[in-house]
């Protein structure tokens, strides 16, 4: 069980267009959907143009992305399953490449990522309970999905997960995530890239974000009235990057290079933290066949089958980088957000016996020399 969250500001119009007109066509319950507003005269204008069985409740919150953020986190319960979405919201995607990947259904050697196309997305309900699901075995609290609807960078769906989901430290776009509500690591401090910030805090609480890189969806955040877009400008944008990169100088950096002209943030963990070489990966057959070994190439348990880790497309990423388990998960960031982990022992699945037990160490261990790979 989930619920849907819908932040809205000046755009009740393009909300019963978009965002309310996708959930409706994918049989998503009304029951489900909470939307937001800013004051009682936003309610109003909501109130006139939605149709009453198009949603379950219309809330007073506050003015402002960063305030409204706050509010929603703390409408819910901790702990409960949110789905966010923004109210603009016209399509969403999966990618596949029916061409050139290998007998297997797979990345391989042959693969061309300009043979990927993107198709509408069957069914997002469905879509929304296995990311919280996967999530859940993962002992990560926020998912998401590509940034950009664009097929060539977006990963392909494939027989295996781990072509396409990764763990590591990711930008998961606030207009389309779930979390299960922490609100320590929902606390915004700043109006803009605020999402940048969430998906920083419960990185550093869970070791990892999940976003599935196959998905993306179709949004024009710059473009369309209404919204953040209203007070939103250029200069506040970048004193928002500044003061990340000013706060998280080891896991971000300023991008100034986009063609929209807005300076953005690249995430990426810096710190000399050693990474546990017996990580775990999924893979997507429904046998809880689980990497359980790393060396110069990654055994899968159960069916034995090797997938080469070297072959140039950074699908290590998936078997190291993306799903390590921070050694020292309570670093100095953690403790000033005031976030716990409580995941001292962490399973990917409690009924699979040849699953392996990774260990955080809780103390506070002295930088170290960045890992080496043993071959």
């Amino acid at each position: 069980m989930y619920k849907i969250a819908i932040p809205s500001y000046q755009r009740p119009k393009i909300l019963k267009r978009k965002t309310l007109n996708l959930l409706q066509n994918h049989k998503i319950k009304p029951k489900k959907i909470f939307i937001f507003v800013s004051d009682n005269q936003q309610k109003e204008l909501y109130q006139n143009e939605l149709p009453n069985n198009s949603y379950n409740k219309l809330i007073v919150g506050e003015k402002g992305i960063k305030n409204i953020r706050n509010f929603m986190a703390n409408y819910f319960d901790e702990g409960e399953r949110i789905f966010y979405i923004d109210d603009d919201i016209s399509h969403v995607y999966m990618n596949r490449n029916n061409k050139s990947l290998d007998e297997r259904g797979n990345i391989g050697k042959e693969y061309n990522r300009s043979d990927n196309e993107l198709f509408p997305l069957e069914n997002l309900d469905s879509f929304i309970k296995s990311a919280f699901k996967l999530a859940k075995k993962m002992k990560i609290d926020n998912w998401g999905i590509y940034p950009v609807e664009n097929p060539y960078f977006t990963k392909p769906t494939t027989n295996n997960l781990n072509d396409y989901i990764s763990t590591k430290l990711n930008y998961i776009m606030g207009g389309f995530t779930g979390v299960v509500n922490n609100r320590n690591c929902e606390v915004r401090t700043i109006d803009d890239k605020e999402d940048y910030e969430r998906s920083i805090k419960y990185y550093l609480k869970d070791g990892g974000v999940l976003r599935f890189n196959n998905i993306c969806c179709r949004t024009n955040c710059y473009t369309e009235p209404g919204g953040m877009q209203i007070e939103r400008t250029k200069d506040k944008i970048t004193k928002a990057a500044k003061y990340l990169t000013r706060k998280y100088p080891e896991l971000c950096k300023l991008n100034t290079k986009k063609k929209s002209g807005f300076t953005e943030v690249r995430l990426k963990d810096n710190r000399n933290i050693p990474i546990d070489n017996n990580v775990s990966t999924y893979n997507s057959n429904g046998n809880n066949n689980i990497l359980t070994s790393y060396n110069n190439k990654s055994i899968v348990s159960n069916n034995n089958r090797i997938a080469n880790s070297n072959n140039g497309r950074n699908r290590g990423n998936n078997n190291n980088k993306t799903r390590k388990i921070l050694s020292n998960i309570r670093n100095k960031e953690l403790e000033k957000m005031g976030v716990k982990s409580s995941k001292n022992n962490i399973k990917l699945d409690d009924n699979n016996n040849n699953l392996e037990e990774i260990n955080i160490n809780k103390t506070n261990i002295p930088k170290c020399n960045k890992f080496k790979k043993k071959i």
